[in-house]
């Protein structure tokens, strides 16, 4: 059986607060575990030293033993040294001890620190701090230097769940948490495995680094917990445990939201881009990365001016925006990766602190079909209006100049029915001929009016025309004419145009068959065709030493039916080649001009959009 000495050393040693005991001279003195770790003696020999090595005071033995007399009732506040020089103030009652009817030395119990000291020591010393820190919702627990449990409060002790019992002062971090992988509050975690192990060593680290910067891990009750550490200037570990379950779970709603949007951006066909003051990206969505010919990891963090640099318009009109006006709206043509050109809606806004723009949004929609379909609607109502004047020119045309053979043709045909009735058939062959005559001028105007009729404004095959083919084709079907004429005909490489390769030869037939029809009758004709081209549009012309057009008929000879030389016998035709010219020209978004200041013969320039 334990002596009654034995059982109060043993509660001596074990008492949580810091106990001195020193003799009456106060030359000798010894403290207990939680004395020897708030005074700094810990691995130190007392026996050796003085009271006042502990107690700062002039005469330690008068203070005590006027201290014993006031009763252990009263606490007394005094200024203790730590074996490092440093110094605290605590409060502590004073006990005389002794044996029988002798007092032996007395002994200093500390209770609070009134100034100084770590926040552990004050935990550890301050009853009231004890009591405050059960009233914290949050777990805390103080280690020593040795990563033994010196306090923790109720808070702490439960979120260690099954492994609470094993929670006690003195008791070593590592079996703390080897009790915690136990009882199962690791989720997931089975003791024994290297993943347990694992576990505790990362646990460990975490502590021994004090760092501050916290943990969250999930227990195997559903809940979270967040552990952090901190070290004091004394060398103790502050813990703390707070559960965050609630938080956690906002937080995974929050990512779920922010998932559902992310998908959502992910699907919508519009592009999507956002980027800071300096305008380097900070998000984009795949469909504008894929515009791009890249992907939306390998855009963000580029600077936005890069990715458009083609789009100089853009970029522009995104500086435009002001804190009055944080909205604009504008539809751009842009390539996209495959080189198309594509019409994009952008509706862009702008973030803004003071008068700087901190952040810009852009939305782009795809409005090509749209685009592509208002202009054709244009398109077709040019044609449209086209072809009503050309229908109001025919009808003119045909109202007029057919009307000529007809009345030809009515009058000489009374006139044979009035030979005939009479009996007078002398002159009825050359009135018969007469009627021929204008029927076949009569054939010839229909046959010409078909043929200009025939030809819409809309290109029926858009395809790359090389030119020099087309004007070796339109030669080929004037052979017989250039022949009989003699003429010489020049013509030097030419670029290739965007069109309708039949409608095309059309055009050089009419223009280098008037060349060689109006022609000098004292030599043969020369004919010159040339061209060049720019970056949009090519240049043809042909050009001949003939008669030569007046200029003030510039725009009369392409009207339909305009012929300028009256005498058919020298000059055949109907006035219509080049108003067909003129209607082929129109059709290939090209123009067709006489040049008034060509001197040497006429002078056609026509234009056409470059392949």
């Amino acid at each position: 059986m334990q002596s009654p000495r034995d059982f109060s050393e043993s509660l001596y040693e074990l008492l949580p607060f810091p106990v001195i005991v020193t003799d009456l001279e106060a030359v000798r003195f010894f403290l207990n575990e939680a004395g020897r770790r708030t005074l700094g003696w810990e691995g130190k020999g007392a026996a050796d030293e003085a009271l006042p090595a502990v107690l700062r005071c002039d005469d330690v033995a008068q203070l005590l033993q006027g201290l014993a007399v006031s009763g252990r009732g009263h606490s007394h506040v005094m200024q203790f040294l730590r074996a490092d020089g440093s110094e605290f103030e605590a409060s502590a009652h004073v006990i005389a001890l002794g044996e029988a009817d002798r007092q032996t030395g007395y002994a200093l119990m500390l209770r609070s620190l009134s100034t100084g000291g770590s926040h552990g020591e004050q935990v550890m010393l301050g009853s009231r701090i004890y009591s405050a820190l059960d009233k914290i919702p949050e777990g805390v627990v103080i280690f020593d230097r040795n990563e033994r449990v010196l306090v923790f409060n109720r808070a702490f002790r439960e979120s260690c769940g099954a492994a609470k019992h094993a929670l006690r002062v003195g008791v070593s971090l590592e079996s703390i948490l080897r009790a915690n992988v136990r009882s199962g509050i690791y989720k997931g975690i089975v003791e024994g495995t290297p993943e347990a192990e694992a576990v505790v060593q990362a646990r460990l680290a975490h502590h021994r680094e004090q760092s501050g910067v916290p943990t969250i891990f999930p227990t195997g009750d559903g809940r979270w917990i967040r552990s952090e550490c901190h070290a004091t200037g004394s060398g103790e570990v502050i813990g703390l445990r707070i559960d965050v379950t609630d938080l956690k779970a906002i937080e995974e709603a929050l990512d779920a939201k922010q998932r559902q949007y992310a998908e959502l951006l992910r699907l919508l066909p519009d592009q999507i881009v956002r980027a800071d003051r300096d305008l380097i990206i900070r998000f984009c969505n795949e469909p504008y990365a894929s515009f791009r010919g890249t992907t939306p990891e390998r855009l963000i963090g580029r600077n936005l001016k890069e990715i458009e640099e083609r789009q100089s318009a853009g970029l522009r009109a995104l500086m435009r925006i002001t804190p009055e006006a944080p909205i604009l709206t504008g539809e751009f043509r842009m390539p996209n990766a495959q080189g198309e050109i594509r019409s994009i809606l952008w509706i862009a806004t702008a973030t803004f602190e003071g008068a700087q723009a901190v952040e810009f949004v852009a939305v782009g929609r795809d409005v090509t079909e749209t685009w592509r379909q208002h202009e054709r609607l244009e398109e077709q109502a040019l044609e449209l209006q086209r072809k009503n004047e050309a229908l109001n020119q025919f009808t003119a045309t045909v109202s007029h100049d057919l009307k000529a053979p007809i009345r030809h043709i009515a009058s000489f045909a009374e006139m044979i029915a009035e030979d005939i009735e009479r009996g007078e058939l002398d002159d009825l062959a050359l009135h018969a001929d007469y009627v021929r005559q204008a029927a076949r001028r009569m054939q010839r105007l229909v046959e010409r009016l078909l043929e200009y009729a025939q030809i819409a404004y809309s290109i029926r095959h858009v395809e790359r025309v090389p030119l020099d083919a087309v004007v070796s084709d339109a030669m080929t079907l004037l052979a017989s004419h250039i022949r009989e004429a003699n003429a010489e005909i020049e013509v030097t490489p030419l670029p290739c145009v965007k069109g309708d390769p039949e409608l095309l030869r059309r055009l050089m037939q009419n223009l280098i068959g008037n060349a060689v029809k109006y022609r000098h009758s004292d030599r043969a004709p020369r004919v010159r065709v040339h061209g060049e081209a720019s970056a949009d549009e090519v240049r043809i012309v042909v050009e001949d030493d003939g008669i030569g057009i007046d200029p003030k008929y510039a725009e009369a000879v392409f009207g339909l039916f305009q012929r300028l030389h009256q005498d058919e016998k020298r000059y055949d035709g109907t006035g219509i080649g080049l108003a067909l010219a003129k209607r082929i020209v129109e059709s290939h978004a090209g123009s067709i001009s006489l040049d008034t200041t060509y001197r040497n013969g006429a002078r056609f320039v026509v234009t056409l959009p470059r392949a």
